[in-house]
């Protein structure tokens, strides 16, 4: 890399969307805004998707964007977009090492109309993405992703309409333990299982010598015994809390009552915060809802 670019990446969670900015330079990766907003869109709703209003939609977006970029200085034109799980199919399969890449392709249209008996595998953009086995080497499952061709025209559009393009798009779980593998290399070394907190559910995974072996999705009511109960029968030898909702109050209720380390992300761990960014004291003190964001926008691929 020769000069500085900026990275802006965004991770939506139904109305709410957190953001970071990011230099890259030879020199590393620094912060250059970060914040979040209520949107006007509920992303969670199966509208999102429908072609009818999409227009209007995106002018909203658009709107937005640009309202809070110039509230929190950012200058990015390489967009990056994190979903949660309501708004791509994440299904677990098997696969057979033995077959051939059409033979996977319609492998992956058979197990889309499985999850959606009504989809039509031409109106999705699917996205395969291999596990690792428990021992961390090799697995025979892989995680499918697949998002509707509509929204991400959506997205492409809202970014031209920005001035810019977009840079990545995918699921927020991944990002985070891309933020925690970039701020924290000893971890692979460590069998890890990553929860991130929301309102309603827990993404959790666990990465093994830093590859992902499990990711899903699940109701909580608060009762941090799931937690424990995943990480114990995972055999995670510590586990890494990030979310808008997660808060040291809960990480230290969390090792009352379970046997494994846990701890509190810190996504700015290795990423420069310079004192001159806006808002840089309420960035530190919620440091932790921005983890999926930073994980999103710190890679260069």
């Amino acid at each position: 890399m020769k000069g500085t670019e900026r990275y802006l990446a965004f991770i939506i969670e139904s109305r709410h969307i957190t953001a970071v900015e990011i230099a890259h330079s030879p020199k590393g990766k620094t912060l250059t805004a970060a914040g979040s907003f209520d949107s006007e869109i509920d992303f969670d709703s199966p509208e999102i998707f429908s072609e009818i209003g999409s227009a209007g939609r995106e002018k909203t977006f658009v709107r937005e964007i640009q309202t809070f970029m110039k509230r929190i200085a950012a200058g990015a034109h390489f967009f990056s977009f994190g979903l949660n799980t309501r708004m791509a199919m994440l299904q677990q399969i098997p696969v057979e090492a033995s077959l051939s890449d059409e033979e996977f392709s319609v492998h992956l249209n058979w197990e889309l109309q499985n999850y959606y008996p009504n989809a039509q595998p031409e109106q999705y953009v699917i996205q395969p993405y291999a596990l690792v086995g428990d021992n961390g080497l090799a697995g025979s499952n892989a995680m499918v992703i697949s998002v509707k061709k509509s929204f991400v025209n959506f997205l492409n559009n809202v970014c031209h309409e920005l001035h810019g393009s977009m840079h990545i798009l995918d699921i927020d779980q991944f990002c985070a333990e891309g933020a925690l593998l970039y701020n924290y290399p000893h971890l692979t070394g460590k069998r890890t299982a990553v929860i991130g907190v929301d309102e309603e559910t827990l993404d959790a995974g666990l990465l093994v010598n830093g590859k992902n072996s499990d990711i899903r999705t699940m109701r909580w009511t608060r009762d941090l015994s799931v937690i424990d109960k995943y990480a114990r029968e995972k055999g995670a030898e510590i586990i890494c809390c990030h979310g808008r909702l997660v808060s040291q109050r809960i990480v230290d209720q969390l090792k009352n009552i379970s046997p494994i380390d846990v701890e509190l992300v810190d996504p700015f761990r290795k990423v420069a915060l310079p004192s001159t960014i806006k808002g840089v004291d309420e960035i530190k003190m919620r440091r932790q809802e921005y983890t999926a964001a930073v994980g999103l926008a710190v890679r260069e691929e």
